[in-house]
């Protein structure tokens, strides 16, 4: 059963490629850029090149597809990709050519704290992407993780890099707001698992690590990673949001949106243990598996808050 993945050179979907293979499926690639398929081992996988916007390329890349594994997304607006269009047309997209290939089984990856709610654009647009599964007529599995972290994430990389450089860590408002942080690898497990699961058709699975952590110990645990003494400043959210705004104006890719900033006030966490019932293993903890921030030079940190992270630290 030949599995289709979009996003397939991605921070998430390298992994889901590798486990797919792992567990002997034949995988068929959907590659947006032309020489990133490069990564796989030649020969191990089947690429299409082509674009979620791009109605020929997706018919063809889901034609004799039995499984779609859909990865494509984007937290930050920019350079033509808004949100509407990638985390809600784009979905469309891929569900009506995997429909129309005959694919029996959709696996969606959205996110913890989507929600039919304006005030929040990009978890807006992530509902309105599991709508457009829901409503496909295809059988669909949608997992909702919470924050993903592991090497060459966003989120983890660019905390580190203030812990590296600032003995005051800045914090928004009290910290005090609970993610759940599950790595990278065992969202990919999850999805493998979540193939060719019958009793998953037609669900809605969110996932999570196994602890659920204040950005207060998020600091904590990264200054103890870095082997750094550090504070933290907190910061009231109205002065942040004026402070990112303006880093908006002038970066090319800031550290941190107003966007992001304010999805800080939304629940981000999955019910406790659903990874194990659900899949039947336990995700690894944050702590013990963070090493990768060491490699974080202090001129690495300086160039991802100035908005431009170095190839070597996120390379997608």
């Amino acid at each position: 059963m030949t599995v289709l993945v979009t996003g397939a050179t991605g921070f998430l979907g390298r992994r889901v490629v590798a486990k797919l293979l792992e567990h002997n499926y034949p995988v068929r690639c959907l590659v947006h850029s032309p020489g990133r398929e490069r990564i796989f081992a030649p020969g191990t996988v089947d690429v299409y090149y082509g674009d979620i916007s791009d109605a020929n390329a997706l018919n063809s890349a889901c034609i004799g597809v039995q499984q779609v594994v859909h990865l494509v997304a984007v937290i930050r607006e920019g350079r033509g990709r808004s949100f509407d269009a990638v985390n809600r047309q784009g979905v469309a997209n891929v569900a009506a050519a995997a429909k129309a290939g005959g694919a029996r089984q959709f696996i969606q990856v959205s996110a913890v704290g989507a929600a039919n709610d304006r005030e929040f654009p990009y978890l807006y647009s992530k509902w309105q992407g599991e709508q457009a599964v829901v409503n496909s007529g295809l059988p669909y599995t949608i997992l909702r993780p919470s924050i993903i972290f592991g090497e060459g994430d966003e989120f983890l990389n660019s905390l580190a890099a203030l812990t590296r450089l600032f003995p005051l860590v800045p914090v928004a408002a009290s910290g005090r707001n609970r993610l759940q942080p599950i790595h990278v690898e065992d969202v990919a497990q999850c999805i493998a698992l979540t193939l060719g699961r019958s009793d998953l058709l037609g669900r809605m699975v969110e996932i999570g690590g196994p602890e659920q952590l204040t950005y207060n110990e998020l600091v904590a645990a990264m200054a103890r990673a870095l082997g750094k003494r550090r504070g933290r400043i907190h910061i009231p959210l109205w002065l942040m949001r004026l402070n990112v705004a303006a880093m908006q104006r002038v970066m090319r890719r800031p550290p941190i949106t107003t966007e992001m900033l304010k999805m800080l006030r939304v629940r981000n966490v999955a019910e406790p243990g659903s990874v194990e019932e659900t899949f039947g293993f336990t995700p690894r903890r944050l702590e013990g598996n963070i090493d990768f921030v060491r490699r974080i030079s202090w001129r690495d940190a300086l160039k991802i808050n100035l908005g431009a992270p170095p190839a070597h630290i996120r390379d997608h």
